[in-house]
């Protein structure tokens, strides 16, 4: 099956593994080949199987998820992105640091886990040189306006505003997160605010408390859900809230 995403879930929880791989059940290219319970068996499995994507605990019994993945990290020659994930916001930096694919909080947030399936299928599809369809065009240029983003581990951006698709909100974290259109996103530092972003540059438009839009990018209003041209034309939580709706209307059929 081409579109199979084989997936290793490494944690000593078995209640957590249970949970995290009974909401993958929602996604039906998605097959959790195997678990282990510790890092020697995780070793073993992740090597047998070779799975795309790896759900790694960082606080294993006989080892942390870091080191695990330090050691493990010479062996790997296919592709599998790595998804941290713990109760403890803690670790976010060394797993940024170890380039982690993504860093996912327990109890497990089915909005962040799909903002995580979503943005592993969009790389997967670019890697695979997938072509918009030819129905829909490309976005607009817009100007080249630079805009400096702090992130969460201090860290300074210069990034286009073309090159921004839209913010989201994390609502349990109270943060806000960058998606890039070379699909990497990024976590903004505590004291960004809605407000902040949307002076970013004049694109940037509200559509829900927890979404934040570039305009250029909109394709398609369809009642309270927006479709974004490629590479975001997967994401499917683009909602808009009645209190944004007829300001976003107004924007879009002024382009």
């Amino acid at each position: 099956m081409e579109n199979r995403i084989d997936t290793v879930i490494v944690d000593d929880d078995n209640p957590s593994i249970r949970v995290l791989a009974d909401r993958l059940k929602a996604y039906p290219e998605v097959r959790v080949v195997a678990t282990a319970g510790n890092g020697e068996e995780g070793w073993n499995t992740v090597l047998k199987h070779k799975p795309d994507l790896l759900f790694l605990d960082v606080e294993l019994s006989d080892t942390s998820g870091l080191e695990f993945l330090s050691s493990l990290d010479k062996h790997i020659d296919w592709d599998m992105k790595v998804v941290f994930y713990t109760s403890y916001e803690k670790y976010l930096l060394p797993a940024l640091r170890l380039q982690a694919f993504d860093y996912l909080l327990k109890p497990v947030s089915d909005s962040e886990l799909a903002l995580i399936m979503d943005r592993f299928c969009l790389l997967r599809d670019e890697a695979r040189r997938m072509v918009a369809p030819p129905s829909m065009p490309a976005p607009a240029p817009s100007p080249m306006q630079s805009i400096l983003i702090t992130t969460i581990t201090n860290d300074k951006l210069i990034v286009r505003a073309e090159n921004i698709g839209f913010f989201k909100y994390d609502s349990e974290r109270k943060l806000w997160k960058v998606i890039l259109n070379n699909l990497q996103h990024f976590i903004l530092k505590h004291q960004t605010t809605a407000d902040t972003i949307l002076k970013y540059a004049p694109e940037f438009i509200q559509i829900h408390k927890t979404y934040i839009i570039n305009i250029n990018y909109l394709y398609m209003i369809s009642e309270n859900n927006c479709t974004l041209l490629p590479p975001f034309n997967k994401v499917s939580e683009l909602r808009v809230s009645k209190v944004y709706k007829k300001k976003l209307l107004d924007r879009f059929y002024d382009l």
